[in-house]
């Protein structure tokens, strides 16, 4: 019987196919279906329409991020146009977090308000950011700049987290300061400030986001489409002996995959819709996303997670391999099954190799970077091939030593490992991936965090004992500063002395009055004097924080008041107190702002050197989607692992009959569920190694963490031995109820 099955019989598939799906009672329902799938399918939909939809909404909060921004841009007043306002802004920073302070006064009655702004504060008030406003009271927030006057509303904030603060200074500090005159806001030019300035590239995130968690979604619901696949495979040949056509097969397949898909997708969108009326604050990232940019694309946002329906009904009902009737028609199944497991194989030192070389291929670090990732995904998708391939050779040659040694046992377990390498690939995968996903994560972090300042300084004691203040040469400059400093801080003032025959920067000069000099570890000379001293000789806190630590040139050190020593007449300064004792940063940066100048940059010890902690803050962007991608991988991996036991438990019971001991239980699962895992850990921890090395030098600066292998190596061998003692264990149970029936 090989024909089309007649038209009357369509339906009734169909109706015993929704049956199948909803109680999983009948022998097709229980071999080709069940529970174990239907959570397969409902899973892998509602994780892929997720995934579907943080695309979308990425790409919505840049959007929003960018319209926002440009709305507030000043507008920069032309030659022969009446300013309005004036308008200026510089960087503090929060945690090693930079941060707009934004420096305004209107001209005139008339002048128009920035975004987010109901009414212009009053000379010598604030308005600040929620994020400000909400922000532990050490910090001095509310009276770092003046009196606050309220807070900013959401049309000014490139994002609800965004931490910036409005800044109307007095008559007197307005001076202090050189700002631009405006006319107004709504410039794409001057919206380089806040958020939009501090988030990470478009292109980075979505780069991120493809390799870390479109590739687990993909890898996900391919896996959970094969869930079941050996009771489905037989279900389809006995359906085809029977005389049921493709589109009859087709549709079974898809009215058992349509409750659970549906429902998956149902899922998705329920969960996004969360996001639709709150703003959703990521945790670790300090990042919220805003409901009201999520809202204008819900559209698109639902739409992206409907169109993962047809996507898995399509895997749900693509062809599998299924046994023929004849053996011709087998052979054409199989082997290119068997081929496309070669080629992958083969395509992983290939795929090495092109990563390797990603970066003499493609110019630009931008473009070697997604060449360069582009690359690992490949090596990655075809790894667990090789772990396949590898398997069934470790299990052939088990094979000839079972029959040499006459173990039975393991002549069977070794058999059954070698002709299974599709169940070993499918066991396997979602280990490789996780160790993958985790893996490219932790470089790419380690990237970013190479370019960051360091944590461990920046909350230590000696890296807030010592902050360098820059002001303009409008600076004021009495006692008012020094006085408002906290209790026990020293200060200096530093530069560079005008040189005689080119009027340019002359010798390095360090001058202060003799109590603060002794604090530093310096001499006083006499009035008039000066002493030299080697710059080797300097406080190492101070070399680090003005000059290059490895300098060569010396410095003169003078007795007296602090002064604009700068050739251009900056004002630079050192704050500091012993290197055990951290300063009160937040008085300090108030001292400042309020009694230097409105725009006084403050600067620490643990962020000299310009060094920002925004690259530390963007690198866990990387292990933050590796672990929702490795969390994905592993209940994927979870779901293969019942279906497999299920599989491996319903296989072994009658073989227990034949052989007459139970031994055959443990050997077993050690090889077609223990070994295989323990293999695809040392496999996908070398893949790791192997292929970070491109990567791991000074221009890229990623590291290799070996505590990330060891934890993969170890978790690896606690997989395998639970899955061992799981899958024996299920067995053992199964046999004890299993009973021979007719078929």
């Amino acid at each position: 019987m090989s024909g089309r099955p007649l038209p009357r019989q369509l339906p009734r598939i169909d109706r015993a196919a929704g049956r199948s799906a909803r109680s999983g009672s009948g022998r097709s329902g229980r071999a080709g279906f069940g529970w174990a799938r239907f959570v397969a399918l409902l899973s892998a939909t509602a994780v892929l329409g997720l995934v579907a939809g943080a695309f979308v909404a990425a790409y919505a909060t840049y959007e929003g991020r960018q319209a926002r921004g440009y709305a507030r841009g000043p507008v920069l007043a032309t030659s022969g146009e009446q300013p309005l306002a004036l308008h200026s802004r510089y960087w503090d920073s929060f945690r090693g977090r930079q941060f707009s302070v934004v420096v305004i006064a209107p001209l005139t009655g008339s002048a128009p308000l920035p975004p987010g702004v109901r009414s212009w504060p009053r000379p010598g008030e604030v308005l600040l950011s929620p994020a400000l406003a909400d922000a532990p009271e050490a910090e001095d927030f509310r009276g770092r700049w003046g009196t606050v006057a309220g807070l900013i509303g959401a049309a000014g904030l490139a994002s609800p987290g965004e931490r910036i603060a409005y800044v109307r200074p007095t008559q007197e500090m307005l001076s202090t300061s050189s700002l631009t005159p405006i006319t107004g806001f709504g410039s794409s030019t001057g919206a380089g400030f806040g958020d939009p300035k501090n988030v990470a590239p478009r292109w980075m995130i979505l780069t991120a986001m493809a390799s870390l968690l479109f590739f687990p979604a993909v890898a996900f619901a391919v896996l959970a489409a094969r869930v079941g696949a050996a009771g489905r495979d037989r279900r389809d040949a006995r359906l085809r002996m029977l005389g049921a056509g493709f589109r009859a097969r087709v549709r079974l397949d898809r009215g058992e995959a349509i409750p659970s898909v549906l429902a998956g997708a149902g899922l998705a969108a329920a969960l996004s819709a969360v996001a639709l009326t709150t703003d959703v604050r990521l945790p670790w990232i300090d990042y919220t996303l805003a409901a009201a940019d999520l809202r204008r694309d819900a559209a698109a946002l639902f739409g992206a997670i409907a169109a993962t329906v047809p996507a898995m009904l399509l895997l749900a009902c693509g062809r599998h391999p299924a046994v023929g009737h004849r053996r011709a028609s087998a052979r054409r199944r199989v082997v290119p099954v068997v081929r496309l497991r070669t080629a992958a194989a083969i395509a992983f030192p290939l795929f090495v190799l092109l990563a390797f070389a990603s970066r003499h291929l493609f110019d630009g670090f931008q473009s070697s970077s997604v060449a360069y990732l582009a690359c690992a995904a490949g090596a990655w998708t075809t790894l667990p091939a090789v772990t396949g391939w590898l398997t069934g050779r470790i299990g052939r040659r088990a094979t000839a030593a079972a029959r040499r040694s006459g173990d039975l046992s393991q002549l069977i377990a070794a058999r059954t490992a070698a002709a299974r390498p599709g169940a070993v690939v499918r066991l396997t995968a979602a280990l490789v991936f996780a160790i993958a996903v985790v893996g490219q994560g932790q470089l790419i972090g380690s990237m970013l965090s190479s370019r960051s300042g360091t944590a461990a300084q920046l909350h230590s004691a000696e890296g807030r004992s010592m902050a360098l203040v820059q002001a303009s040469p409008r600076a004021l400059l009495d006692g008012a500063f020094v006085a408002a400093l906290p209790e026990g801080a020293h200060v200096v003032s530093q530069g560079e002395l005008p040189d005689a025959a080119s009027g340019g920067p002359g010798a390095r000069v360090i001058q202060a009055p003799c109590p603060d000099l002794t604090a530093l570890g310096l001499p006083c000379p006499a009035e008039g004097q000066t002493v030299t001293i080697a710059h080797r000789d300097l406080d190492t806190r101070f070399r680090h924080l003005n000059f290059s630590p490895d300098g060569s040139t010396p410095t003169l050190v003078r007795t007296g008041p602090l002064a604009k020593l700068a050739a251009d007449g900056t004002l630079w300064t050192t704050v500091f107190d012993s290197p055990d004792h951290p300063l009160d940063l937040a008085a300090v940066k108030r001292a400042a702002h309020l009694h230097l100048s409105t725009k006084a940059n403050v600067r620490p010890l643990a962020e000299a050197g310009g060094s920002s902690f925004e690259n530390g803050y963007r690198a866990r962007w990387a292990p933050f989607l590796g672990a929702i991608g490795a969390l994905v991988l592993l209940g994927a991996m979870l779901l293969v692992a019942t279906s497999e036991f299920v599989e491996f438990a319903a296989a072994l019971a009658p073989l227990v009959v034949l052989t007459g001991h139970t031994r055959i239980y443990r050997d077993l699962a050690s090889w077609m569920l223990g070994m295989p895992l323990a293999l695809a850990g040392v496999v996908g921890v070398t893949g790791y190694v192997v292929i970070a090395q491109p990567v791991v030098d000074a221009e890229h600066g990623a590291r290799v963490s070996f505590a990330l292998v060891l934890a993969a190596l170890a978790g690896s061998a606690a997989l395998a031995a639970l899955a061992t003692w799981a899958g024996a264990r299920a067995a053992a149970r199964h046999s004890r109820t299993w009973r021979p029936r007719a078929r």
